[in-house]
């Protein structure tokens, strides 16, 4: 097993960082197939964690796999970077870059899988600009962006707050202005970001998206967050409503797993690796 740093450079100039765990694996399919980790909102590709114990766990048994920063990665990073300042939607130009990256280093098969707003990312990616070697997306525990439901919860009443000052800011003319948010979690944001993806239109909502992925997709949601949290509390129950029509779409519950699973740190990669055998297999 190699290691070593690695660069992309997106389409619009912008250079990310990540690193790459290579297989010794002599199998073919094995070889030439890579796991491709896309870190949460503020983290980093050498954060801890979920996916530090899911890159862990894929290296000992033989894969291949890449952890890779976005331009969302950390809080606020240099060049008015990071979470504070992102556009969602340019996670298509990093990820068609990784992907690209990875191809461009004699991969033919990449799985995408995406931590809470990285779950997001790899959906949104795939269902805007589908990369022909991306053969799977996992979401661990992506939140829905569904603004009715952030204003109907009895638990949103911070979120609703943070809505009202956005709003104010924006239409002020202010909308560059910093703010500190505690809901949906606590993070510096631009009002007119927060507005962006927490607003009516609901452009980041990723179950709307999941119809437009051709390739196998499987979700990971823990039971803890479904019930303490408005952006998963629909998760279950939409999943299932798609599955009738969408039989490519899977869905893993995680008893008692929270969005960090803290106390579950094996579990995700675990499911992951069982389905994308029987995914390789043709069994699902």
């Amino acid at each position: 097993m190699s290691f070593d740093l690695i660069r992309a450079k997106t389409a619009d100039g912008v250079l990310l960082d990540g690193s790459l765990q290579r297989s010794d694996g002599v199998d073919n399919s094995s070889s030439s197939t890579v796991w491709l980790l896309i870190h949460g909102t503020g983290s980093n590709f050498y954060s801890g964690g979920v996916l530090q114990t899911f890159a862990e766990q894929l290296a000992r048994g033989g894969h291949s796999v890449a952890r890779i920063n976005t331009r969302g990665h950390d809080v606020i990073s240099s060049h008015s970077g990071g979470a504070a300042f992102e556009s969602v939607s340019d996670c298509v130009h990093d990820l068609r870059a990784w992907v690209d990256e990875l191809i461009r280093r004699d991969f033919s098969r990449v799985v995408l899988v995406g931590h809470s707003m990285g779950g997001v990312k790899a959906i949104f990616s795939q269902a805007h600009d589908p990369h022909s070697s991306v053969v799977a997306v996992v979401g661990i525990s992506p939140p829905r962006f569904c603004h009715a439901e952030w204003q109907s919860s009895p638990q949103a009443a911070p979120f609703r707050e943070h809505f009202c000052r956005a709003t104010e800011l924006v239409e002020s003319g202010r909308g560059g202005e910093l703010m500190l948010v505690q809901q949906p979690l606590p993070l510096w944001l631009t009002a007119a970001g927060f507005l962006a993806k927490y607003g009516p239109h609901d452009e980041y909502d990723f179950i709307p998206l999941l119809p437009r992925l051709t390739c196998s997709t499987l979700l990971i949601v823990g039971t803890a967050s479904v019930a303490s949290s408005p952006a998963f509390e629909s998760v279950p129950e939409a999943v299932r409503q798609l599955q009738t029509s969408q039989p490519h779409l899977h869905l893993k519950l995680v008893p008692g797993a929270n969005t960090g699973y803290s106390e579950h740190l094996a579990e995700p990669v675990r499911l992951a690796c069982e389905w994308f055998a029987s995914v390789a297999s043709g069994s699902v």
